[in-house]
């Protein structure tokens, strides 16, 4: 099964929505240092996170500094803490160790530019970028679509031949991003065959406004998916 992520979630009614949909997980973009639509501050963060209920996993999204985003996952205390800027090797590795313990669990995203195909880490090479990270702490890797305009939530897709390329070479749970929707999502899985997906501005009415059909068309087709309902 396809788990399906969720995220920039803001309100009780867009957890509401996204657990009546299916959603196996929760995103919560806490206090990102790069100005995005869905960012929290971190009481909001936590109040909604305290909310959900069980057997729903809670992701706060953020970056910047590690002693930042140890503080916002020791205040928000979610399942896991997604690390979507510029984390180098270090820091990545600072933050896993800063959280080993917790019951907090670090997955981090690399980001992919759409028009180079490099990747926006220390090492621009995808695949070897997924291999450097995969040796760290984490207990996953997102792999996430970057434009020109904003670093997350493009809404464009990334070159999923690409992405089942490093797919392939991450020995961790991969979960794909980038630009996924409910009349895309069934094809990326067949192509990619990702452990998890990511979405956010796919399920939106407008940005930052969640949709409920959207919700609901999303889960389906991926659990479509699931049951063989999509071809290459």
């Amino acid at each position: 099964m396809t788990r399906i992520k969720m995220c920039g979630l803001m309100s009780a009614d867009d957890v509401a929505l996204a657990v009546a949909a299916g959603a196996n997980a929760l995103g919560f973009v806490t206090e990102y240092p790069i100005p995005a639509p869905w960012n929290l501050d971190r009481e909001t963060a936590a109040a909604l996170v305290a909310a959900v209920p069980p057997f729903v996993t809670t992701t706060a999204v953020v970056g910047g500094a590690v002693e930042q985003m140890l503080a916002i996952a020791a205040h928000v205390r979610p399942h896991l803490l997604q690390l979507h800027g510029d984390e180098t090797l270090d820091q990545i590795e600072a933050v896993c160790a800063g959280l080993a313990g917790t019951g907090t669990h670090v997955i981090k995203a690399l980001r992919v530019d759409v028009e180079s195909g490099q990747a926006q880490f220390e090492d621009p090479d995808p695949v070897r970028a997924v291999r450097a990270l995969a040796s760290t702490g984490i207990a996953g890797l997102v792999v996430d679509s970057k434009t020109a305009a904003r670093p997350a939530g493009t809404g464009v897709a990334l070159d999923w031949t690409l992405a089942a390329r490093l797919a392939e070479a991450c020995p961790k749970p991969f979960i794909l991003a980038g630009g996924l929707n409910p009349t895309n999502v069934a094809q990326a899985i067949a192509r990619v065959r990702p452990y998890g997906v990511d979405v956010i501005s796919g399920i939106e009415a407008a940005t930052a406004v969640k949709d409920g059909p959207r919700m609901r068309a999303f889960v389906a087709a991926v659990r479509g998916a699931d049951a063989g309902g999509a071809l290459p």
